[in-house]
């Protein structure tokens, strides 16, 4: 028999009275040890301990489960997400260039979900330029809601463009 094979049976019998011994309602750790010989001993820790090595090594989780790397990672692709599907709707709805500052704030609503917000959102037309708060919702990756983005409107340039067009004349009487 090996020593690896002798420890693991001398393991079994502390493997279940371990958890049984131990107190999860005061978070007491349970330590058994197990003699084998004059260099030799086995022993095995069991409890539960929301302040033990992996907090403080910086490996805690959120309430999903996700690490500060991952939720760093998906923070990342939905703020780029965002900014992206900001910048499409705003070239559709007919401005040439939008400029994002480095204001953000991004929040994370779920296991994959989060609300992007852009503060001071520039959008450049042809003839002025807006700036306004655009708020995004993001899920698994695709922006599902957008809000704040000013319509494009031409109120002054609309309306003498109309005017003149309808074949007036200066003179109504004519």
């Amino acid at each position: 028999m090996t020593y690896r094979v002798a420890a693991a049976a001398f393991a079994v019998p502390a493997l279940f009275a371990a958890p049984a011994a131990a107190d999860p309602v005061r978070g007491a750790i349970m330590q058994l040890e197990q003699k084998h010989g004059t260099n030799t001993s086995l022993i095995l820790q069991v409890g539960q301990n929301s302040h033990g090595q992996r907090a403080s090594r910086g490996y805690q989780l959120n309430q999903w489960g996700q690490s500060r790397r991952v939720v760093s990672g998906l923070r990342l692709d939905a703020l780029q997400a965002c900014r992206q599907a900001v910048a499409k709707q705003a070239y559709r709805i007919g401005y040439r260039d939008v400029d994002f500052d480095d204001d953000r704030r991004v929040r994370q609503i779920g296991p994959h979900g989060f609300r992007v917000r852009l503060d001071d959102v520039e959008f450049e037309g042809r003839r002025r330029e807006r700036e306004s708060d655009v708020t995004c919702t993001i899920r698994r990756g695709h922006v599902v809601n957008i809000e704040g983005i000013p319509a494009a409107g031409r109120r002054g340039y609309q309306k003498a463009r109309n005017d003149r067009g309808r074949g007036h004349s200066r003179h109504r009487g004519d």
